[in-house]
């Protein structure tokens, strides 16, 4: 399994905005979602502001954030690291994905608009367009947007966010995941399932398909520790 770098290096970028801690917490968590930091690996404050053109305030804050979502693991008087993937972790996470976008995409599917269905089927069509030409990163940012769309159609307030925070421990084994050769375009097929039972505003098939589509990424988990254990940890 090859991984391919994302377009953009967390390296090569600075902070502008006013808001620094959002903006260096936001390139942190993507570099590691990404594997551009790889688990285990040692950051270095002083090296990351220097490299973001921050101060280390921002920094610790945003190292601070990551630790409460057990994206970084940080050790007193040893370093900070990016945190290995948890067999246990990836398990609480997978179970409490499963009952908080089961029953979003419940009410999506009873209150689903023909503007939200084109949406949907709008985002299908570029990650059609993004398998063609086998573009990994891509199709990860229109999977992640579909999930995201998902969530707001169910007209929750903030449900998009909570979604995204208990997806961290998921999300860096989804986008490794995409890289195996059949992956992307299995995922597209369940993801045309899902909209097809949202667009005939069925709940009960809609969450069975989503629960499915979740669960297909557990099934693949083993594997992936079979032949990346280095990403594990034991």
């Amino acid at each position: 399994m090859q991984l391919r770098s994302p377009s953009r290096n967390f390296k090569e970028q600075k902070v502008v905005s006013v808001t620094r801690k959002d903006q260096v917490y936001t390139i942190l968590r993507q570099a590691i979602i990404s594997s551009q930091l790889s688990p285990g690996e040692t950051i270095r404050k002083e090296l990351v502001a220097a490299q973001l053109g921050v101060s280390r305030t921002p920094v610790s804050d945003a190292i601070n954030r990551l630790a409460d979502e057990g994206l970084v693991e940080i050790y007193p008087q040893t370093g900070t690291f990016v945190a290995r993937l948890w067999l246990d972790k990836i398990e609480t996470a997978q179970f409490v994905r499963v009952a908080l976008e089961t029953a979003a995409i419940r009410r999506t599917a009873e209150r689903a608009t023909p503007e939200t269905i084109a949406r949907f089927r709008q985002n299908l069509e570029r990650q059609r367009k993004a398998a063609d030409k086998q573009d990994f990163e891509q199709f990860y940012e229109l999977d992640e947007a579909l999930h995201d769309l998902i969530c707001d159609a169910a007209g929750l307030v903030g449900l998009r966010e909570i979604a995204s925070k208990e997806r961290s421990q998921i999300d860096r084994v989804r986008r490794l995941l995409l890289h195996y050769e059949t992956r992307m375009i299995e995922t597209l097929a369940e993801h045309e399932a899902i909209i097809s039972a949202i667009a005939d505003k069925d709940p009960d098939k809609a969450a069975k398909t989503m629960e499915a589509h979740i669960a297909q990424m557990g099934k693949m988990l083993l594997h992936l520790r079979n032949k990346r254990p280095e990403l594990f940890g034991s």
